[in-house]
């Protein structure tokens, strides 16, 4: 190579360089589409636009919520997968994203090679609810009952290979009990029915459950977290009632194409952690049963490789694959 040639390519390369750099430092110049791969009104789509019209107030840019639903997620995941890696095309994805990995055959993505985890923004723990019919208030008592009549009770949830499906094949692993699992296009309508008895009981992120247990028309028998929850403490925990290693959680994340700028993604990282911090925003969220995780990106992606190691293993074990 001649010596003007490397002179060029030095001088593209640094003018490259500071074009990426000046970018990253005005971003965002246009509205953010954020791509949320379930339905609205659900949980995942509640703190989405909840906390992203915050962020749009702080960027000074619109973030705009689009829900791209179908195939367990995967068609919201894949478009953003496919997007440019500029900042201006995200996705906010519940942890649905890591059990997809475990149960699908194949994928049209890569989760951890086509994206960028900017920040694990939130979780709800899971509950275990029964409906009032199901002659069981404790762990104990239900334990003994689903033993006692080996497939007779039904579970429902959100759809095959689901965080709820998963969850629940979870606990048959460790209490050593069998049930028949319901499959809905849906959470909503899985909750709808174990309020109405079709149902005998669920694992449900918290904040779908919760409004039904005031109202009395389910019970809740433990937590499948590590302490009590706030909004019900006198409700045991999962480990408290035998089964060590039962914490599970509903989370949500936020991801950016891979090879998103890293002064885009650090940007979008402070500024979703700053709404976060806010009074007025954790104090909304938190009455709707949610709670706040504080990671940078290199920890949400680590949290995220382990949670698809311990849903692969779970998925194995009960033969969960979907097409």
């Amino acid at each position: 190579m001649t010596s003007a040639a490397r002179q060029f390519l030095t001088g593209l390369t640094l003018g490259l360089t500071l074009l990426v750099g000046a970018s990253a430092q005005t971003y965002p110049q246009r509205p953010i589409q954020l791509i949320v791969p379930v339905s609205a009104g659900g949980g995942t789509d509640v703190m989405a636009r909840t906390v992203g019209q915050k962020v749009s107030e702080l960027l000074g840019q619109p973030v705009v919520v689009e829900n791209r639903t179908g195939a367990g997620g995967n068609i919201g995941v894949e478009y953003v997968a496919k997007a440019k890696a500029d900042g201006y095309t995200l996705l906010f994805s519940p942890s649905t994203i890591a059990t997809n990995v475990a149960v699908y055959r194949k994928l049209p993505y890569d989760l951890l090679k086509d994206f960028q985890t900017i920040a694990l923004v939130g979780q709800t723990d899971v509950a275990l609810v029964v409906h009032s019919s199901v002659k069981a208030t404790s762990v104990k008592e239900f334990v003994e009952l689903a033993r006692s009549k080996p497939g007779a009770l039904n579970y429902g949830s959100a759809g095959m290979g689901s965080s709820q499906h998963l969850t629940a094949e979870y606990f048959n692993q460790l209490a050593g009990t069998s049930a028949n699992h319901v499959p809905y296009r849906g959470q909503s309508q899985a909750m709808a029915d174990l309020a109405s008895g079709q149902l005998d009981y669920m694992f449900s992120p918290l904040q779908n459950a919760l409004p039904f247990i005031k109202q009395g028309r389910i019970r809740v028998l433990a937590v499948a977290a590590r302490e009590r929850h706030r909004e019900l403490p006198q409700t045991p925990t999962l480990i408290e009632s035998g089964y060590p290693g039962a914490e599970v959680s509903n989370w949500f994340a936020l991801y950016a194409p891979a090879d998103t700028p890293p002064a885009v993604v650090k940007r979008l990282h402070a500024a979703y952690t700053q709404v976060l911090r806010q009074p007025e925003t954790r104090a909304k969220l938190e009455g709707m049963g949610f709670d706040f995780v504080f990671l940078n990106p290199d920890q949400a992606t680590d949290f995220m490789r382990s949670e698809l190691v311990r849903w692969a293993r779970v998925a194995a074990h009960a033969g969960i694959k979907s097409e």
